[in-house]
């Protein structure tokens, strides 16, 4: 066995060949596996009640009387019954053939599916890589360019505005560092911020009267994605806080009308009262 054309089982096409195959034997062996179970128990079952009685009956007389044609019968019903018993072992080794094929497709798909993992894994940790490393050269020649930028501003050479220059450029190029180097932190203290909302969120379009809201708060938990595969987006979230707002806008306005509508109903009664009185 050549082991190049046996290592480049590990890769597939993009038609994606070698798994469909794979995918087909396995559902083949599935499918004619217990066929051939069901035969070999069929089999046994007609053996015990059939062929071995009637065997056992003609063995338990005497051989004296027993006649020709007995012996007749009971010579073709031991040759059927070899030859039943040869089929059952032919049924049999094919089962177990089938059962090894079955495991070397199995490792065979195993290791195409993990060997497809492992260079997708490598090619985005590369790409991650390269994008890590330009956006760090961007941000290093972010204070570069801001400076070169205030180097335009007239009256350079002047101490107050070389000054300036210098305390912002120190800054800039200060705080950039900073965040760079922070990153991570910076990142994981948001990221608990967000989901701490998000959180809070999810719960309140979990909990509103509103069914529409409720469903798209169901399609967060989906696992895996639809057939159409329409992930919920996380703008929906910050659409909820909006909605949210309206709405408490909306009553606010109401309150406010109903109170105003309340007091101009008081005053308007306080004067008519005075005057029946008098």
């Amino acid at each position: 066995m050549n082991p190049k054309d046996y290592c480049s089982l590990l890769f597939d096409d993009e038609t994606f060949s070698r798994s469909r195959l794979y995918f087909w034997i396995i559902g083949f062996i599935i499918e004619v596996h217990p066929c051939i179970e069901d035969n070999i128990t069929q089999w046994n079952l007609y053996q015990r009640a059939r062929i071995q009685p009637l065997l056992d009956d003609l063995n338990s007389k005497d051989q004296a009387e027993v006649t020709k044609v007995e012996r007749s019968i009971a010579k073709s019903i031991t040759k059927y019954d070899k030859e039943g018993n040869e089929i059952k072992q032919d049924l049999e080794n094919l089962k177990k053939r089938f059962d090894e094929i079955s495991e070397s497709v199995r490792a065979l798909r195993d290791g195409l599916f993990n060997a497809s993992a492992l260079m997708e894994s490598r090619s985005a940790t590369r790409l991650g890589q390269n994008v890590q490393l330009l956006t760090y050269v961007s941000i290093f020649y972010l204070p570069l360019g801001f400076c070169a930028a205030l180097w335009a501003v007239p009256n350079i050479d002047q101490f107050n505005t070389r000054k300036a220059f210098i305390i912002a450029t120190c800054l800039v190029s200060l705080v950039t560092l900073t965040v760079v180097f922070n990153m991570g932190n910076i990142s994981d203290a948001l990221g608990l911020t967000y989901f701490h909302w998000r959180k809070k969120t999810l719960q309140a379009m979990e909990n509103d009267p509103n069914t529409k809201w409720q469903g798209r708060r169901g399609r967060f938990d989906e696992f895996p994605p639809n057939i159409e595969r329409r992930v919920a987006s996380e703008w929906w979230i910050a659409h909820y806080q909006a909605y949210q707002l309206g709405r408490k806008v909306k009553d606010g306005l109401k309150t406010f009308k109903g109170r105003f509508t309340g007091r101009e109903a008081n005053s308007d009664s306080i004067p008519a009262s005075g005057t029946g009185n008098v």
